[in-house]
Order: C-alpha cells, then structure tokens, then sequence
C-alpha cells in the first residue's frame, strides 16, 4: 500500500510541476509576442504589422503600464480571446474592439483584454479603482494609421456582465442616462466634464475571481488630436 501511495504522489507532483510550467511557458510566449510587435512598430510602424494581419485596427498604450498593445477587430468577440496578433493561438488573446463597433466613429467604443497576472494586455485595468492610480495614469492613448487618441479617464468600477454596460446603440436620451449610470458606480472621481456630445471609449476585462461574471471597467472621454 505505501508503495503505491508513494507512486501516486510522485505522479501528482509530475502533473503538478508540467502544468506549473505550461503556465509559465504561456507567459512567457505573450510576452515575447508583445515585445515582437512593439519593436516592429518602433523600428518601423503599425503598417508593418498590418501586413502580417490586416485586421490590426490600432495602438494602445499607457505610459508608466506594461500597456503597449496592437489592437484587433474581427467580425465576432471571440476568436481573439484566445489568439495574438499573428492569428496563433495564446493564452493572452488579444486587445480588440467589439466588433459591433465602426472603428472610433461611434458614441461607445468598447476594448477587450485578458487580465493577466504579470501586468500584461489588461493585467493593471483593475488598478484604476485606486484613486491614486488613476490620478497617475489619467490618459490611454490609441493611435490608428492616421488618427491619434487621448482617451481621459473619467470612470472605473467592477461589476458583472448582469449589468450590460457594452450597449452600442444609444437615442440622445439612453446615452445621456448611460453616462449618469457610469458616473454613479464610478469608484474614482476624475477632473473630466463629460457630455451626450462626447464619444467614450470602455476597457473591460475579467477579475481575478473565479466568478466568471465579474468585470472590472474604465471608461474613458475621447479626444481626437
């Protein structure tokens, strides 16, 4: 009987360590893919990454964040949860842009991302409920082929997907009572006026619980430079 308890536990720890580095190994080729693309467009510029993928819409960053991401559009939200940039599949997916949306032209932009725990894709959204946080990093900046975005904070909150904060088809009216909802769950207050004239952007992505309906948000003002 000992003998066989022994095998058995030589077998979980085997299993045990495999999928600790599979893990690892996963984290590891996000980051290696992102670090790719980022000095391709430095060296170069998004053109360069849109040859290898035409559905790369964009740039998204975030100064003092690990934040520095080409976005993605595709014709459903769900292929680029689990692939990068070059279509392979990843644990990190993609940021992308619900497909709903007509690029920056409508009222509600709303951005995708995974949260991952080295700070990767949507890994720090979730600190924007610290006040200080957000004070720090107050702006996004999203940069197209020929367009280029501040995105000011102005709201951050968690919730869950029973409160369908991704609707993209507003009258005058719902989009002005949208924007009173934003600011009432808002965690933080934000030195941004924002208006039913406006065009918002939201970040979304998971929490870390093991609740798969939580969501953590910010919503940001754009502004067009």
């Amino acid at each position: 009987m000992r003998k066989w308890l022994r095998l058995f536990s030589v077998v979980v720890m085997i299993v045990c360590a495999m999928q600790l580095i599979q893990y690892v190994w996963s984290y590891w080729q996000v980051n290696e893919g992102l670090e790719e693309a980022q000095k391709t467009v430095l060296e170069n510029d998004i053109t360069a990454l849109q040859r290898q993928n035409d559905e790369i819409i964009g740039w998204l960053s975030l100064e003092k964040s690990r934040l520095n991401n080409p976005v993605l559009q595709t014709t459903n939200n769900e292929f680029y949860l689990t692939h990068n940039y070059l279509r392979e599949k990843s644990r990190g997916g993609s940021i992308f842009v619900d497909f709903r949306n007509e690029r920056m032209n409508d009222r509600h932009t709303i951005f995708y991302g995974h949260v991952l725990r080295n700070g990767t894709m949507f890994g720090e959204l979730a600190k924007f409920a610290d006040q200080q946080y957000a004070d720090e990093h107050p702006v996004f900046h999203f940069e197209t082929n020929n367009r280029k975005y501040k995105l000011e904070v102005f709201a951050a909150y968690e919730t869950t997907t029973d409160y369908y904060y991704i609707e993209t088809d507003f009258t005058d009216e719902s989009y002005k009572q949208f924007l009173q909802e934003i600011s009432i769950r808002s965690v933080i207050q934000m030195p941004v006026d924002v208006t039913e004239n406006d065009k918002i952007v939201t970040l979304s992505t998971c929490t870390t619980s093991q609740d798969e309906t939580e969501r953590f948000v910010v919503h940001a003002k754009v502004i067009e430079q």
